[in-house]
C-alpha cells in the first residue's frame, strides 16, 4: 500500500479516537475515503466509534422525500431556488419509512450504524438521525417536524461532542442548529405520508459558508490524524455558544455568495410559522 493511501485498522482508529481525551456522546460526520484504505471499511469505523463513545448519533438524511410547498402559498423567505423547484416537480415525492436508506451523499458509516442492532432512528422525512447508546431514546424524542435538529441541540447541551472524521466543516449540520438557536426559522417543505396525505416539515438550507467558523472554533478544537483523515472534535456547549454568538454578531457569516437565495432567506429569518 502506498504512503499516499495508508492502511488503517480498527485498532488505529480506536487508538486515535481515544487520544482525543473525552468519553462523552458524539454526533458524527464521517468520510470513509478520507482515511486511506480502512481494513474492514465502514464497519471497522463504526466498531471503533461504538467501542470508544457511550452514545453515537449519525445523520441518516434522505432526499426525494420533501419538496417546496405550492407556489401559490406565497411563503416569504423560504429558500426556494427556482431551478431546483422545477426539477423537483418532475420527481415522485416518496414517503419516508424507517427502512428508507440514507441518501448516497451521506456517509456509508452512517448507513452502517443505522442498520446496527439496537440503533434507533427518528422519523423526520428529510432529516432523520440514527443513535446507538443509552441516550438514544431521550435524544431522538426531542425531534419534531418544526425542529428537525433538536436532537443535535439536546446531545450537545448534555455534554456531547461534534466529531468530524475526515469530513469538512461544510458537512457540519450542527451549525444549522446554531442558526436556529440564533433566531432563524428552518425552511418549510412538503412531505407525503404512506397514505398519500401531504404534511409540512421544516428543513435547513445552505452550508457552503461554514468554513468561516473554523477560526472561531480554533480555541476549542481537539485534533488528531488517523491515516490521511483529519479528525476534529468540538465540545458541544462551547460549540453552540461560540457559533450562536458569532451568527448574532455577524449574520453575514453564513452567506456563501451574494446571489444565494437560501442564504439570503435564512439571514432574513426564514419563513414565519404557518397559521
Amino acid at each position: 500500500m502506498s504512503e499516499s493511501k495508508p492502511r488503517v485498522t480498527r485498532a488505529d482508529i480506536e487508538k486515535g479516537l481515544r487520544s482525543l481525551g473525552f468519553n462523552a456522546p458524539v454526533v458524527v460526520h464521517a468520510s470513509l475515503s478520507a482515511f486511506g484504505f480502512v481494513e474492514g471499511g465502514a464497519e471497522a469505523i463504526a466498531d471503533a466509534l461504538l467501542a470508544v463513545f457511550p452514545t453515537v448519533m449519525v445523520p441518516t438524511f434522505t432526499h426525494g422525500n420533501v419538496m417546496p410547498p405550492p407556489e401559490d402559498l406565497n411563503i416569504p423567505n423560504n429558500g426556494v431556488i427556482p431551478s431546483w423547484y422545477d426539477w423537483l416537480k418532475t420527481q415522485p415525492l416518496r414517503p419516508f419509512t424507517a427502512d428508507t436508506p440514507s441518501h448516497q451523499n451521506i456517509s456509508v458509516v452512517s448507513e452502517v450504524i443505522r442498520k446496527r442492532p439496537g440503533a434507533l432512528r427518528s422519523s423526520h422525512p428529510s432529516h432523520s438521525f440514527a443513535v446507538i447508546g443509552p441516550d438514544a431514546a431521550k435524544v431522538l424524542a426531542t425531534q419534531t417536524l418544526d425542529d428537525p435538529l433538536a436532537p443535535i441541540v439536546t446531545l450537545l447541551q448534555m455534554g456531547g461532542w461534534v466529531l468530524m472524521l475526515g469530513a469538512r466543516i461544510t458537512s457540519c449540520t450542527e451549525l444549522h442548529a446554531s442558526e436556529h438557536l440564533a433566531g432563524r426559522n428552518y425552511f418549510l417543505r412538503l412531505a407525503v405520508d404512506e397514505s398519500g396525505q401531504n404534511y409540512f416539515a421544516r428543513s435547513p438550507g445552505c452550508s457552503t459558508a461554514y468554513v468561516n467558523f473554523e477560526p472561531i472554533f480554533a480555541p476549542i478544537l481537539r485534533e488528531v490524524h488517523i491515516g490521511n483523515a483529519r479528525i476534529h472534535a468540538y465540545p458541544g456547549p462551547e460549540f453552540l455558544d461560540l457559533s450562536v454568538n458569532a451568527i448574532k454578531a455577524n449574520p453575514e457569516i453564513t452567506r456563501c455568495r451574494p446571489d444565494c437565495i437560501a442564504c439570503r432567506d435564512s439571514i432574513a429569518g426564514g419563513p414565519p410559522p404557518l397559521n
